[in-house]
């Protein structure tokens, strides 16, 4: 098929977003677009290729159709672009805004988080397989006529049907079949994967209780909410389920925990898996990805962006209950876990902990690598990737299950605890998503001076101010404070009521907990490497 279409730029970004099909992921993937696009920092000839994550192949097309309307109006009718085509009408020449939807590419995997054994098999294919983007659809999501633009079977001398997706320049046939059909593709490295998706764990929500604390108390009520109701002890459905299909016999399906039944499957806390376990795992299996850098002279290695919560409770996390089975705040745990290992993954006590995690040789993809066969050896050395963490502030998601009258009223409110001074609610996806994409813009160097070489790490904020002006800022961790420095003040403004300053104590507390946990994580992954057989040999 030749070369991707991306290979004669000189430069390219290549960013994997998961749960990109809606809310948070989805606006992650629109603002990505967007900042590389109009940045005055980005290179005009540097290409994005966004890979976007979804749970099934429906929902990866509609996806796309979405991102690609969406980069059609950055180019074509925004201010930006009106201000490209002023300054090419100026210099007599004709702004073209097809040339800048070419930078911008479109890949499409699907995984189910809790399906372990489907998360090796994405990254076994991410790293040593190829990846392609799906055919185009019609409007309703149907499939279209063969040989039709944005298809791979695609051929100028067939007759093109009237459902056909037009070639005209400026149609939206066009502009929808722009990088539909790709196929082949092989994914040189990944310098960024930003792991957004999950779920909230909650069966509802107390009215009583919500009403009265947000006629009286506002500001906290809607943004560290006590009148939700968990699902305590939710589990995954075992992960042998995941190998039937409709219709198939127990003896069909696909040889997941061989020799052990259903009932002797360790648990697994579904919360914790959406959320954490399932990333943990493939941001682990991206290693030989993620630790190639984008050139011989680049000493950084890809980013790891975690997406944690204004929520987040490391002060709950147990040891004893890890996987947050037993909490009455499952979401809140999980979250809490997160920032523990991202906020200490840097620190020299960590490191015999977390060695095995960056390892690319460790994992089950680069065992079974078919990279190198018949290919010059790789000659630039690996990097280790960065780990950051991040929150998107409050905003209305699909994650809380309300009524849509109920959605409508609980976005006046968030407007309102902005108004009388609450800076952690954008209120809108979009706006949420500026620190993640921030995170994933911003050169190494400049990330790295601003954490003090990894050893302070922050939780980088999506906040706004009064008029809804977005913004990133540093967050208050209880036992780190905003980057582990004892002493260290960002200011009174986004800190939790009652907070106090982190003593040297709670620091070190906090420091020795994050090593635990990696410790824990560690084995746990290794534990499901031999639960699932993923190291054994696939016939």
């Amino acid at each position: 098929m030749g070369l991707p279409p991306w290979e004669t730029s000189d430069s390219q970004l290549f960013a994997l977003i998961t749960g990109a099909n809606s809310g948070l992921g989805y606006a992650i993937a629109a603002r990505l677009i967007d900042e590389f696009i109009t940045s005055p920092a980005t290179s005009p000839s540097k290409h994005l290729i966004l890979i976007l994550c979804t749970r099934t192949p429906l929902n990866t097309r509609f996806t796309i159709s979405r991102l690609r309307a969406h980069l059609r109006r950055c180019v074509e009718y925004s201010e930006y672009a009106k201000k490209l085509a002023q300054k090419a009408k100026a210099q007599g020449k004709t702004y073209k805004w097809e040339d800048q939807v070419q930078r911008v590419h479109f890949l499409g995997v699907e995984v189910d988080l809790c399906d372990l054994k489907g998360v090796y098999r994405l990254t076994d294919r991410l790293v040593n397989g190829t990846v392609g983007s799906p055919d185009a659809t019609t409007i309703d999501g149907r499939k279209l006529p063969h040989g039709s633009p944005g298809t791979q079977s695609f051929s100028g001398n067939i007759q093109q049907d009237r459902w056909a997706l037009s070639q005209e320049p400026g149609s939206v046939g066009a502009q929808r079949s722009w990088g539909w059909g790709l196929s082949g593709i092989r994914i040189p490295r990944l310098d960024v994967v930003i792991l957004s998706a999950g779920i909230g764990g909650w069966a509802g929500v107390n009215w009583p209780v919500a009403i009265r604390d947000v006629l009286f108390d506002t500001v906290e009520a809607v943004t560290y909410p006590k009148f939700k109701i968990p699902t305590i002890g939710a589990r995954s459905k075992p992960q042998s389920s995941y190998g039937a299909k409709n219709g198939t016999k127990d003896e069909e399906r696909e040889p997941l925990l061989a020799g052990k039944s259903e009932s002797t499957e360790p648990p697994l806390g579904k919360v914790f898996c959406s959320n954490i376990f399932g990333h943990y795992i493939l941001a682990h299996e991206l290693m030989p990805l993620l630790s190639r850098p984008a050139s011989p002279t680049s000493k950084s290695g890809g980013k790891i962006v975690w997406v944690s919560s204004i929520e987040g409770l490391p002060e709950n996390v147990s040891l004893d209950d890890i996987q947050a089975l037993k909490s009455k705040t499952p979401y809140e745990d999980t979250k809490g876990l997160i920032e523990i290992m991202s906020l200490t993954s840097s620190l020299p006590s960590v490191q015999r902990a977390v060695s095995s995690y960056f390892d690319s040789s460790k994992t089950v993809s680069a065992s079974k690598s078919k990279r190198g066969e018949n290919e010059e050896k790789e000659e630039l050395p690996l990097v280790k990737p960065k780990i950051y963490l991040t929150h998107p502030g409050i905003f209305c998601s699909e994650i809380m299950p309300l009524p849509a009258i109920m959605v409508f009223f609980y976005r006046l409110i968030f407007i309102f605890a902005r108004w009388i001074g609450s800076v952690w609610h954008p209120g809108q996806p979009y706006k949420a998503a500026v620190a993640p994409t921030w995170i994933a813009l911003t050169d190494d160097e400049v990330l790295k001076d601003m954490e003090g070489g990894g050893m302070q790490k922050a939780k980088w904020g999506s906040a706004s101010n009064r008029s809804g002006e977005e913004r990133v800022m540093k967050t208050e961790v209880k036992g780190w404070g905003w980057n582990g420095v004892v002493g260290a003040k960002e200011g009174s403004l986004g800190r939790k009521r009652g907070a106090v300053d982190v003593t040297k104590e709670e620091r070190e507390d906090f420091e020795v907990l994050g090593a635990k946990c990696w410790a824990e994580m560690e084995e746990l992954r290794r534990s499901w490497e031999g639960v699932l057989g993923v190291r054994d040999t696939e016939k």
